[in-house]
């Protein structure tokens, strides 16, 4: 992250005014006549041409970079802030950031590969029944059976029961967080099963970002766009009592925003009520029976890697 490119693309989004559609019209007007970031920073004068607009005078800050350790225990701790000119940018944002506002910069620790890797996220509840957990678990590692990356948010729940079973059973699993990489803790139940090359921790926020509410709906977009179809496994209402979303539903909303397939397991699954599941299939998300497993997920996974390059079929 403390590098040259990384430092200015920093300083860059620390300008005032300047949010993620700046700074993704800034890197096509950087890619187009082959800049880069750190050449802006020393001509700042050409910012307002970057941006496409007459005015003048924008300040950009002298911004210096300290690294620190986050202090937990996990492989590959080193921080990586991806930029969209930077070769290991996730290919699905560049696709998709005119369909929905995306963020242009992402932090990264661990296996960056996976950012390419075919896969699927997986959402739901914090407070779930023990057969909606269950039915999580067995997805993810269905999906990890069959070399799918499970994507999800790291809340507690549905969340945490995805991203531990797909480890368990050997797959890999994408953590996208609403704060600061600085501020990661590995869950105990993750522990025992991380490796070099299994996990990968996302985060649009800066590194020493605290958690926040509105941070955890706005990554609610990545765990999406970085995922070729997206599973509800139990969602509340749109809104509750007080009005305040429910973020699973919110992931599935910015899916349909995508054109990301989503799936919603049948209400009737659980015990645990699903009002948000029976509102997201009247909306289009498919019915998915947790009974029949991973196969439907797999086959929209499937279908989505035959649409793309050879390089990316052979990774499904």
């Amino acid at each position: 992250m403390n590098t040259p490119e990384g430092r200015a693309w920093r300083a860059l989004a620390a300008v005032r005014g300047l949010g993620p559609r700046a700074l993704w019209r800034i890197a096509a007007f950087l890619e187009g006549r082959g800049l880069a970031a750190s050449w802006l920073v020393e001509h700042p004068e050409k910012l307002g041409e970057a941006l496409g607009v007459s005015r003048a005078g924008f300040a950009i800050p002298d911004l210096t970079l300290h690294e620190r350790d986050g202090g937990e225990s996990f492989p590959g701790r080193e921080v990586t802030l991806l930029h969209p000119l930077h070769p290991d940018f996730p290919r699905r944002l560049r696709i998709l950031e005119e369909k929905l506002a995306l963020p242009a910069l992402l932090y990264v620790r661990g296996n960056v590969a996976l950012l390419e890797q075919p896969g699927a996220a997986i959402v739901g509840k914090r407070q779930a029944g023990e057969d909606a957990l269950a039915a999580a678990a067995a997805l993810a590692a269905g999906l990890a059976a069959r070399g799918a990356n499970v994507v999800s948010g790291y809340a507690a729940g549905i969340d945490s029961a995805a991203h531990a079973a797909a480890l368990r059973a050997g797959g890999t699993t994408t953590l996208v967080l609403a704060e600061g990489l600085h501020r990661f803790q590995t869950r105990p139940e993750l522990q025992e099963h991380l490796a070099v090359d299994n996990i990968l921790v996302v985060s649009q926020f800066a590194p020493d970002a605290r958690w926040a509410a509105f941070q955890a709906m706005a990554r609610n977009r990545i765990v999406a766009a970085l995922s070729d179809a997206l599973v509800v496994v139990i969602s509340g209402p749109e809104r509750d009592a007080d009005r305040r979303m429910s973020g699973s539903f919110n992931a599935a909303r910015a899916a349909f925003q995508l054109g990301i397939p989503v799936f919603a397991a049948a209400p009737a699954c659980f015990s645990c009520p699903a009002e948000g599941n029976r509102e997201l299939i009247r909306r289009g998300a498919v019915s998915w029976d947790p009974a029949a497993g991973a196969g439907p997920v797999v086959a929209v996974i499937r279908a989505a890697a035959a649409r793309e390059a050879p390089e990316q079929k052979r990774l499904f």
